[in-house]
């Protein structure tokens, strides 16, 4: 379902952006924590992450009214966040418009009464200037249409291959996708 919410959101954003002359890369973790207590009076959550019952790090997290399944997570329930970040990168030809910078949201949540769930996945385009290329260190700086000034290391082999074409100066069409999901598993 996460795969699904990045490409609906990058189509949305930019249909054929990453075709012969981009790439596009994903990228997924996941990370599980333990609910400790639940307080419905304080709409909180306590959590244990995912070091151990004995090591590890307590959060307490408050939730709004729009998380309505709350009264369902009991101490002992897993709670499994997914975080996917993705960028699709094309070179853009020289006099070429200028794309309209966008973004885009989508959120789902459970139905009531079901184990509690929701998901968050946002996209924003832009069009950067490339800066510079590192390719002993695999990294590329760019300059945003707010003029603010990025170095990422370019870890994907596809995206290696796609900054191996860039020159300073180069115009490229990008979007960053972030997805967030979070569920609610019984305990194990």
């Amino acid at each position: 379902m996460t795969s699904l919410r990045i490409l609906v959101a990058a189509a949305c954003l930019a249909p054929g952006l990453a075709a012969a002359q981009g790439a596009v890369v994903a990228s997924t973790t996941e990370r599980t924590a333990i609910v400790e207590t639940v307080n419905m009076a304080e709409r909180s959550v306590l959590l244990r992450g995912d070091a151990g019952a004995q090591s590890g790090v307590l959060a307490t997290v408050r939730v709004g009214p729009q998380v309505r399944n709350l009264a369902q997570i009991r101490p002992g329930d897993r709670v499994v966040v997914t975080v996917t970040d993705a960028i699709a990168a094309s070179l853009a030809r020289p006099n070429e418009n200028l794309p309209a910078t966008g973004a885009a949201a989508v959120a789902t949540r459970t139905p009531e009464g079901a184990r509690p769930g929701a998901s968050l996945s946002e996209a924003k385009r832009m069009r950067v200037r490339v800066e510079g290329i590192d390719l002993g260190r695999n990294s590329v700086t760019f300059t945003t249409p707010e003029n603010e000034r990025r170095t990422v290391r370019v870890e994907n082999p596809r995206m290696r291959q796609f900054i191996r074409t860039l020159n300073p100066g180069d115009q490229v069409d990008v979007i960053f996708v972030e997805s967030v999901g979070l569920r609610v598993l019984p305990p194990a």
